[in-house]
C-alpha cells in the first residue's frame, strides 16, 4: 500500500509539475483521494495537442483504487462557459484476493456558474463505464459517476464539494467501492 501511494505522490508530482495541470486532495470521514492532471502540451511542442490530457487518481477507501487517463477537453464553438471531455482510463483495483483491471471510457461536462459576486465557479458531472468487454483478470464491469462544484477562493487554487458514486464489479461479486461525499481543495498551474 505505501509503496502505491508513494509511486503515485511520484507520478503527480513529475506529470504536474507543469503549467496547465493540477494537482488535488480531497477527503471525507473516511477516505482519501489525491489526484491530478496535465496538458499534454507539456510535453510536445505541436499547439494540436493542447486540450489533450493525462490524468492520475489514488483513493484510499476500505480497499485502494488507482487510475490514470487519457481524455481530449474542449468547448463548444462560441460557448466558452462550457467544457466538455471524452478519453479512456485505466482502473487498478484490488477485493480481497481478487485484482481488478478495467479500462472505462470517460465523458465530463462542466459549466461556469455566474453568482454574482462570487469568485469564479463551476458544476460538472462525469461519468466512466467499462462493459466486460474492457475490463480484465477478475472484473466483469466498472461503473463510476462524480457531480462536483468548485470555486476559486484565490489564485491558482480552488475549493471543491463533490459526491462520487464507484462500482467495482467482479465476476465472483459485486461491489460497490465507494459512495460518499467529499470536499477537498486543488492547486491549479
Amino acid at each position: 500500500m505505501k509503496k502505491i501511494v508513494l509511486a503515485t505522490l511520484l507520478l503527480v508530482a513529475n506529470l504536474f509539475a507543469f503549467e496547465r495541470g493540477s494537482f488535488g486532495l480531497n477527503i471525507n470521514d473516511s477516505d482519501l483521494e489525491v489526484e491530478g492532471r496535465s496538458s499534454l502540451a507539456n510535453f510536445v511542442t505541436n499547439p494540436i495537442y493542447r486540450n489533450f490530457y493525462l490524468d492520475a487518481n489514488f483513493i484510499n477507501a476500505d480497499d485502494s483504487l488507482f487510475g490514470v487517463g487519457f481524455y481530449v477537453e474542449n468547448s463548444p464553438v462560441n460557448y466558452n462557459n462550457l467544457l466538455f471531455d471524452i478519453g479512456l482510463r485505466m482502473i487498478f483495483s484490488e477485493n480481497d484476493d481478487d485484482k481488478f483491471f478495467a479500462i472505462p471510457i470517460t465523458a465530463a461536462a462542466k459549466a461556469r456558474l455566474y453568482l454574482g459576486a462570487l469568485p469564479k465557479t463551476h458544476l460538472g458531472v462525469k461519468l466512466a463505464f467499462a462493459p466486460s468487454p474492457l475490463t480484465f483478470q477478475d472484473a466483469d464491469s466498472y461503473f463510476e459517476y462524480r457531480i462536483e462544484a468548485d470555486m476559486q477562493i484565490i489564485q491558482n487554487v480552488d475549493v471543491y464539494l463533490g459526491y462520487r458514486h464507484i462500482d467495482t464489479d467482479y465476476d465472483s461479486h459485486d461491489y460497490e467501492f465507494n459512495s460518499a461525499a467529499y470536499a477537498g481543495f486543488k492547486f491549479l498551474f
